[in-house]
């Protein structure tokens, strides 16, 4: 039983962590200890019943869309964000993603990730925590041509930072110069040892690109493939996952990319027991539907906006197959 003085200690801790929103880091040095402490206490406060967490969903869902999404592509999960006037439709998804994120935190998960706008606001809307058991891992190299606050090593950093968990890092391009380079890559063990441990997750969180969306093109610019010289593949291509482009049934584009593709393939992804694609935009539509198609996700979250648009393409071109 924890003395007098420890308990206020432990109290004194919580309400700085969760009152007066402090870090883990800036309480340690209010307190003149280590972060490490800090989260041990924090971790007593939670089993000792000193802090309470309610998860307060103040996201609303469209739950008729979601069980639509269900019926009508065999998810395992749907989340439709219903935006609010004026409000981000990243905002909104990214909410609904951190809460589906948070159910998926059994003790020791691996969890693997690839990148995107996506799911950098469902990282946004995580809070810290305490999970030192919880293992990310990516499931693509680095992105040369993105954003540094878009890649998904940056990604998988500030993740780690906020669960205080352990990381992976696929420190090679995820599309290289040639396919004797990606076979050299491939025979180092830094990168062997990522890729099959991406491989082994227990669940992944995926962005979906889509023909025209600006994460696609900046995959793209890195592979040297544009509209002009490289038109059949321009329109062939749906969607992509992972720096993995297909076409509108899922399917692989053009092998000679995927030898020069560094990470998981998607027959790899599917293999994967949950695979969450988080998606934002009306502009994403054709890339989550060509992904559905391909059986490369068991859930989905997305705006209302989204759903309504995909589950309409979707009859649209059932129709026209049976016409």
């Amino acid at each position: 039983m924890a003395s007098a003085r420890d308990r206020a200690m432990i109290v004194k801790v919580a309400r700085m962590y969760y009152e007066q929103e402090m870090s883990q880091d800036q309480i340690a040095r209010a307190l003149l200890t280590s972060r490490s402490n800090i989260s041990r206490i924090l971790t007593v406060a939670k089993k000792k019943g000193i802090v309470e967490i309610k998860i307060a969903e103040t996201t609303k869902r469209e739950t008729e869309l979601e069980d639509m999404l269900i019926a009508r592509f065999g998810l395992r999960a749907a989340l439709v964000a219903i935006v609010p006037s004026g409000s981000s439709d990243y905002k909104s998804v990214g909410q609904l993603a951190a809460q589906h994120f948070l159910a998926q935190l059994k003790p020791s998960v691996k969890i693997a990730l690839s990148w995107g706008r996506s799911l950098q606001a469902m990282v946004n809307e995580l809070d810290e925590d305490n999970r030192p058991d919880v293992t990310l891992v990516p499931i693509m190299g680095g992105m040369t041509a993105t954003p540094a606050s878009l890649s998904g090593e940056t990604l998988i950093r500030t993740l780690a930072n906020k669960l205080n968990s352990e990381y992976l890092t696929l420190h090679v391009p995820t599309i290289v110069q040639s396919p004797d380079v990606k076979a050299a890559l491939l025979k180092e063990p830094s990168v062997k040892s990522v890729i099959d441990a991406a491989k082994m997750a227990d669940v992944a969180f995926v962005g979906i690109g889509s023909r025209e969306s600006s994460s696609s093109n900046y995959i793209l610019e890195t592979a040297g493939i544009n509209k002009i010289e490289h038109p059949d593949f321009w329109s062939r291509a749906a969607g992509d996952i992972g720096g993995r482009f297909f076409d509108s049934r899922g399917k692989v584009i053009d092998t000679r990319l995927e030898n020069r593709t560094v990470g998981l393939d998607l027959d790899e992804l599917r293999k994967i027991r949950r695979v969450v694609g988080v998606a934002a935009g009306e502009d994403k539509t054709m890339g989550i539907l060509a992904a559905l198609r391909g059986k490369l996700l068991s859930d989905l979250v997305t705006s209302s906006s989204c759903a309504m648009k995909l589950l309409g393409l979707a009859d649209q071109e059932t129709q026209e197959e049976l016409a």
